[in-house]
């Protein structure tokens, strides 16, 4: 690939080396080096010296981003929260902000995000359960749904007002969720069916 780029480069014109030069975000780090060294190989080291320069320096600036980036702590999105929430009740919201609560080393709120996260599903699925009223009960499952709401708003001002983070993947809790939530569902038309026998 570089000798290609070497022979591309040696056959084109000074012009056609500066546009690489003066354009260098729009090329890959090798078409760059490769114009690089033909102009410098042409006699136009001072020409080369300061864009060289720029970009050595923002290479630099580049990685050092990157390392910060990837020193940030891996959370839960509280948009992923409130989504789950509301696909999963809100146990499933409570168990993502507890995991984000402990990963900022505030162990006393992740125990109070779960707690409250397995009351508030725990009680609306038991009075849900209790109602034969079809507008209470709507009412009921709305509340259950913004779950996740409910948990952002009360439990979110606990996080550091200055944090900053990289959004946690999702795939993993989502594989976990869906498993518990199809095994619940299982279990539960199997009870049903054999009281219904």
């Amino acid at each position: 690939m570089e000798s290609e780029f070497n022979e591309r480069m040696s056959n084109s014109s000074d012009k056609e080396l500066f546009d690489i030069l003066n354009n260098k975000e729009s090329y890959q780090e090798t078409a760059f080096n490769s114009a690089i060294n033909e102009l410098n190989k042409r006699g136009f080291s001072e020409e080369t010296a300061p864009a060289l320069k720029e970009y050595e320096e923002n290479q630099r600036n580049e990685k050092l981003e990157l390392e910060r980036h990837q020193s940030l702590p891996e959370l839960y999105s509280q948009k992923s929260i409130v989504i789950f929430s509301a696909f999963f009740t809100a146990i499933c919201g409570a168990i993502m902000m507890t995991y984000n609560f402990r990963k900022l080393g505030n162990k006393g709120k992740s125990n109070s995000v779960l707690v409250f996260g397995l009351v508030y599903a725990l009680s609306l699925i038991f009075l849900i359960s209790l109602t034969d009223v079809n507008m209470v009960r709507l009412i009921l499952q709305i509340v259950a749904l913004i779950g996740g709401f409910v948990l952002v708003l009360k439990f979110g001002k606990f996080y550091p007002a200055d944090l900053e983070h990289r959004n946690k993947p999702i795939w993993k809790i989502l594989i976990y969720s869906l498993i518990i939530s199809l095994s619940l569902i299982a279990i539960s038309t199997y009870i049903y069916m054999k009281m219904s026998n």
